[in-house]
């Protein structure tokens, strides 16, 4: 009788179960299919600057070493902010960013992140996969790239440029395209000489080409690209890099692209990293952008900061200190 009791509780148990499953499983369906997309992936963040609807998608997560990032630090002092950011020095995590912003009838995208393609870049007996995941990213949202209207690029290393081309096919084909004259003309010609191999190649591939494309080049140090989104010469990362401010309303943010590769280059001005084309210049485009961010109250948008990137400065005298608000 006991074991029959028993039994009879357990096929009880397993109705109950199969019941409550049956009957909150579409309630849960139901409210995951309503909950932002932002709240179900991760790599994609949605924000508002007044009228404009901003999202910034993560391409892709790379990782540097200190060595690179922080060429000049005097030893002790770089393994204390190393200890205060709890840095592994060897692996630096960095995503890579693209920005959209949606204003009125325009959908602009700002960078095109590293590329995607079934077949890896073939360089001097190696490989390298393109896994970027932005296209994937932009039709999760819902977002058709034959409908960006413009594509902002802000300067032309592989993590800003492998998007524009996948395996020779424009991906953007109904944008305008808005570089610096500053840097085309350096990339494009014996300027450029020096520079990373495999960087050059990107070039070849991703930016020669818009040659024959709708073009638009950009001559001032600051120009209003499109009503609202003003282009700003960010140079010395390289020479013809340029940061977005974005304003609608009484509100902005300010999208630094390279000028700083990590929080420590904010509070550490003088700090050089392996990847500016011009230290002296870069240093004072790092003061320029923060002074900039200051007077437009703006929030910042940083390129390889801890995804999505956003923060603000804070200033002390003669000292700056970032503020995350992520």
């Amino acid at each position: 009788m006991a074991i029959q009791l028993l039994n009879t509780f357990k096929m009880k148990k397993r109705d109950f179960l199969k019941n409550c499953l049956l009957t909150t499983a579409p309630l849960a369906i139901g409210v995951l299919n309503k909950l932002p997309l932002e709240m179900l992936n991760s790599d994609i963040h949605k924000l508002t600057i007044g009228n404009a609807n901003c999202t910034i998608y993560k391409d892709l997560l790379f990782n540097y070493k200190a060595t690179d990032y922080f060429i000049n630090a005097e030893p002790n002092e770089l393994e204390s902010y190393l200890t205060k950011y709890n840095i592994n020095p060897d692996q630096i995590n960095s995503p890579f960013i693209a920005m959209l912003i949606e204003l009125d009838d325009r959908k602009i995208l700002i960078d095109t992140g590293s590329g995607y393609s079934n077949t890896p870049i073939s360089f001097r007996g190696r490989t390298f996969p393109l896994k970027g995941q932005l296209l994937s990213l932009l039709s999760q949202s819902e977002v058709d790239n034959e409908s960006i209207t413009d594509v902002i690029i802000t300067h032309f290393h592989p993590d800003h440029i492998g998007g524009i081309y996948s395996d020779g096919k424009l991906n953007y084909p109904n944008a305008k395209f808005h570089v610096h004259q500053k840097e085309w003309d350096y990339w494009n010609t014996n300027k450029s000489i020096n520079e990373n191999p495999l960087f050059q190649l990107f070039v070849e591939k991703n930016i020669k080409p818009l040659s024959n494309e709708n073009l638009s080049f950009v001559k001032q140090d600051e120009y209003e690209i499109i009503p609202g989104i003003t282009s700003i010469i960010a140079s010395g990362h390289t020479p013809g890099q340029i940061a977005i401010l974005i304003k609608s309303g009484d509100e902005s943010i300010l999208y630094t692209s390279d000028s700083f590769l990590h929080p420590i280059h904010i509070e550490k001005l003088n700090w050089r990293t392996n990847y500016d084309n011009d230290h002296k210049k870069a240093r004072s485009t790092r003061e320029k952008l923060l002074n900039i961010s200051i007077t437009e109250n703006a929030l910042i948008n940083s390129f390889h900061f801890d995804f999505p990137g956003l923060g603000i400065a804070e200033q002390n005298e003669s000292n700056w200190k970032w503020i995350s608000k992520a």
